[in-house]
């Protein structure tokens, strides 16, 4: 019974340790003669194809008035593959922020996904903060 528990635990504790094997690599808004979308890359380092992924996420008006959560569904990442996807996105994108991304297996399992912009974002958070309350303010258009 103690080399089963033992067992588990390491396998538990190496689980934890482990870095995720997807990711979501690079995202971007986009826009052209009217038309907005957000686009970007999902990676998948394991050797299991992961039929489905999602982003869910928010748009952020020129006043700094965020929008409800929005949910697209990306489709499947081939393992060790990447996913490339694009979602369109209705009205103007002045900003929008990504709060989640998911994947799961054929099981309804779902996977650890690393945000790999998420540190970079966060660290502009002030930033754009303080840009948002003069804009509120009417200090800046």
């Amino acid at each position: 019974m103690s080399k089963l528990f033992g067992f588990v635990l390491l396998t538990i504790t190496f689980s934890c340790l482990s870095s995720p094997e997807v990711n979501l690599a690079f995202h971007m808004g986009l826009g052209t003669n009217g038309h907005y979308e957000i686009g970007g890359t999902m990676e998948n380092k394991s050797s299991e194809t992961l039929p489905y992924s999602a982003l869910t996420y928010i748009t952020i008006d020129k006043n700094c008035v965020p929008s409800s959560a929005k949910v697209a569904n990306l489709g499947s990442i081939k393992a060790n593959g990447t996913l490339e996807f694009r979602i369109p996105v209705d009205g103007v994108l002045s900003s929008y922020r990504v709060l989640s991304v998911s994947a799961w297996n054929d099981m309804g399992v779902p996977v650890d996904v690393d945000d790999k912009t998420a540190e970079v974002i966060k660290n502009r958070d002030t930033e754009f903060m303080n840009s948002c309350k003069l804009k509120r303010a009417g200090g800046a258009h």
